[in-house]
């Protein structure tokens, strides 16, 4: 007998039309009331601004904790899926995979809808899903007030570290994953790109991966609403804040997956009978076909023209509803099983761009020019002998410790030699002036930058 399944899916339009009927039960749901000073559970290790201030069995697997944290207004729902056999052995550490909801999902979306139970009877990972809400997994700009919500801040800076620090985890990246579908396909290419040294693999599963996409971006912008904020809360209007849009979107981060696993999956939007969907799944297909796929489409074909290794999922079948995530999340998991067995290592040299004032990766530490407008910054071909940095104004550059042992090390950018002193722990600090730091914000009509390019080496 086929198993019945919530049926919630809807098609763009009816999306839209819907926010102002849905927002009822939504705006119940998310944050929205000051967090009281609720003690830690007993026994809790609270970590980076985290709390756990709650927690009950659901199943005999499933534990849901509530988490006080400063990137929230309240508590929020989080469930833990333990692996079977976790009570086996106290001394067993395990990986962990986190799962990112669409829109207007929440913690229980992976267990209940797609029967995260069944799905991970025989996966040896912890599985921790979050609430994401209609938030896009991303810190809200807030006309320019800031989060929170910042959901991106809870998960890759709070709920690792909280997760890690309670639970017997194997606390590295190469045994930490990301997936998610819909929304949460989109938020998992983010973190991927935007913290490539955080997850070993992710896998957006009928993600909105693109969101240059018209129809998608159109979904993003009214997506506050369902929170009760206003439409572009998330990353401002695209007409006056467009690079804050493309300083999160995947594709145009893409260059920064190099090194981690990534899987694409996409339905085309035809029903798939055959595979169980039904006509009450319908609803999506046009999501599917219309959003999803073209913009699954656009981050393949750039990851394809970066010569980054991924694997592409283009289903002959699918419409975006369960049955489809369902078979989407079952074959990501077969996939991240195969990583575990053997993760890829750190690369010896990488890329990577944002627009962040200040942001860390691979142990690099780099703040841009406090003067600069709001842009992106390119590092190319970063590694122990050097690398290649793009943007404007004079940009503080940190090293890991790699200089560990030497007295002194020679640090020549565009032919000019300084000569630098490593701290006690091996790192050098130096400055590269690419000239005037940009006063107008990129990408918004009429402004001009100015980027320029300097070549950074060690010896």
């Amino acid at each position: 007998m086929a198993r019945s399944r919530p049926h919630f899916w809807m098609s763009t339009r009816n999306f839209l039309l819907a926010a102002c009927l849905i927002f009822g039960v939504v705006a119940t749901a998310s944050p929205a009331s000051a967090t009281g000073a609720l003690p830690p559970v007993q026994g809790t290790a609270a970590t980076a601004g985290a709390t756990i201030v709650g927690e009950q069995w659901l199943t005999q697997r499933t534990l849901q904790l509530t988490v006080a944290t400063d990137a929230f207004t309240a508590p929020v729902p989080v469930e833990v899926k333990f692996p079977t056999g976790y009570d086996a052995s106290a001394t067993r550490h395990w990986p962990v995979t986190y799962y990112l909801a669409g829109t207007t999902h929440d913690q229980t979306t992976f267990r209940t809808a797609y029967y995260g139970e069944g799905l991970t009877a025989s996966y040896p990972s912890i599985v921790v899903s979050p609430r994401g809400d209609s938030g896009y997994w991303s810190d809200w700009f807030n006309n320019s007030t800031g989060g929170p919500p910042e959901y991106e801040t809870f998960v890759t800076q709070q709920l690792v570290p909280l997760i890690d620090a309670n639970f017997r985890t194997i606390p590295d990246r190469a045994h930490r994953m990301v997936m998610g579908e819909s929304m949460g396909g989109y938020g998992t290419a983010m973190f991927g790109a935007r913290h490539p040294d955080e997850f070993a693999a992710v896998a957006s599963l009928s993600g909105a991966s693109d969101s240059n996409w018209p129809a998608g971006a159109t979904v993003l912008s009214a997506s506050p609403t369902l929170q009760g904020a206003p439409p572009d809360s998330i990353y401002g209007p695209l007409s006056t804040e467009a690079v804050r849009w493309h300083g999160h979107n995947p594709t145009d981060l893409a260059e920064n997956l190099a090194g981690v696993d990534v899987q694409i999956f996409t339905g085309n939007g035809v029903l798939g009978t055959a595979e169980g969907e039904t006509a009450t799944d319908g609803g999506g297909c046009s999501l599917e076909s219309g959003i999803i796929r073209p913009e699954s489409v656009s981050l393949h074909n750039t990851l394809l023209a970066l010569g980054i290794p991924h694997g592409w999922h283009d289903l002959p079948w699918g419409c975006h509803s369960p049955t489809l995530f369902e078979y989407e999340i079952a074959q990501a998991i077969q996939r991240f099983d195969t990583v575990l067995a053997d993760p890829p290592a750190p690369p010896a040299t990488f890329d990577y761009r944002s627009i962040e004032p200040a942001f860390s990766v691979w142990g690099w530490s780099v703040n841009a020019d406090p003067n600069r407008a709001l842009e992106f910054l390119d590092l190319h071909d970063v590694s122990a002998s050097g690398l290649t940095v793009t943007g404007s104004g004079t940009t503080s550059i940190t090293t890991p410790p790699l200089f560990n042992g030497k007295d002194t090390v020679t640090v020549t950018i565009d032919g000019t030699a300084a000569t630098v002193r490593p701290d006690k722990a091996g790192r050098i600090r130096f400055a590269v002036n690419l000239g005037p730091a940009d006063q107008q914000q990129q990408y918004n009509a009429g402004n001009v930058t100015d980027f320029r390019t300097s070549v950074v080496t060690f010896s």
